[in-house]
Parts: C-alpha cells; structure tokens; sequence
C-alpha cells in the first residue's frame, strides 16, 4: 500500500491510499492536541491494513502551513526510516502519479518541507 499525506488545510489530514489499483482517500478533522501518528492509525484501521503493509509514503509539500508541512515530512521521513521504505514529497498535481514516483526514490533518501512563503516565526510580516 501506499499513502500520500496531505496535511495542508487548517483542522484537517487527508490520506490517499492506493489499494488494489483503487485510489482511496479519507479525510480526517485535526485539534492542537491530535497527532498525525494517530489520524494515520485510524486510516489504517478503516482501510483494514496496518503499517507494515505500507510500501511507501509521499507529502504534499510547498503549500499550506509551516508547523503542518513540517510535522508531515517529519513523520513520513521517520516513518520510511522505521519501515525502511521510499518517501517522496509531492505538489498537487502529482496526487496521479505518486506511486510511480514512490517506485522510482530509493529507500533512504528523505524529504524536506518546502514553504508557501517566507516563515515569520516571532516576527512581523
């Protein structure tokens, strides 16, 4: 199985999974005090898989929130570390070919979160 984690609106993780050639996606609403880790389990749950059947992982990087976009490739690159799988980031328009280029990244070899703009962490815009 493979998933894209598309952590990028206010209060909300959508997960797009492909299972048996079927691209399934499943939205998930999000607090201050919810974890991905667990938004992830509960899609596993509802797809009847669980993380070992995972075979790779893309994000949606460069827009959204700075704090979302880094929680998601952080947990993608300790996730494909832990599984030992390939991790991709990704722009909107990949969302149709994120598994072949799951296919095409070798494993261990990680992503970093691209920005929307410039971050303003403690600062005026």
């Amino acid at each position: 199985m493979y998933i894209l984690i598309d952590n990028t609106n206010d209060g909300e993780v959508i997960f797009f999974s492909v299972l048996d050639t079927k691209l399934v996606q499943g939205n998930f609403t999000t607090s201050k005090t919810d974890t991905l880790l667990l938004r992830l389990e509960q899609w596993l749950k509802k797809v009847n898989k669980n993380k070992l059947d995972i075979r790779g992982l893309g994000v949606v990087v460069g827009k959204g929130r700075f704090t979302t976009t880094r929680v998601a490739t952080t947990t993608a690159n300790a996730l494909g570390f832990a599984l030992n799988v390939p991790v991709v980031g990704l722009a909107d328009s990949d969302f149709d070919s994120f598994v072949d280029k799951i296919k095409q990244t070798s494993v261990g070899q990680y992503i970093s979160a691209k920005y929307s703009g410039e971050a303003h962490i403690g600062g005026k815009k």
